[in-house]
């Protein structure tokens, strides 16, 4: 017995965490019951940019979060929602977050459904990451994003 444990105990940690420590940080920001909090947390996901495209589930949940909220970036101020920030941020991630909503354009998406209110925001989303303009036809866009 004392042997096996050696040999657990020698192995090497994990170098890489499923979502970084500084992603994972804000990704649990996102639970906030503060909408302003969850703004924040979106809005720091986007500043860390394409390395936090892990995060892009968790900034999904948020594309139909519209509560309004007044928050402090870099000195400014200004009303918005946690999930206008979510939108943003996914749009600062770029193209690697294309994966993570494609599941959620074919109405497959295990925990993310489309309403009303998160259509505005992922359209958003997918005309400043790819430069197209398909509006809401959600079909056009999974062609799109599966042939490039």
């Amino acid at each position: 017995l004392l042997s096996s444990l050696q040999v657990f105990a020698s192995e090497p940690a994990v170098e890489f965490p499923y979502i970084p420590g500084d992603v994972k940080e804000h990704v649990d920001e996102t639970f906030a019951v503060s909408a302003t909090e969850r703004a924040e947390a979106a809005f720091n996901l986007g500043k860390i940019g394409e390395d936090a495209y892990k995060a892009t589930p968790f900034l999904m949940r948020l594309l139909d979060d519209s509560l309004p909220v007044w928050c402090r970036y870099n000195g400014y101020g200004e009303w918005t929602t946690p999930g206008k920030e979510a939108a943003k941020a996914i749009v600062k991630i770029g193209k690697p977050s294309l994966k993570y909503l494609l599941p959620l354009l074919e109405k497959n998406h295990p925990y993310v459904f489309m309403n009303e209110f998160m259509e505005k925001n992922v359209v958003f989303v997918l005309h400043k990451i790819t430069g197209q303009q398909f509006g809401s036809d959600f079909a056009k866009w999974v062609e799109w994003i599966k042939t490039h």
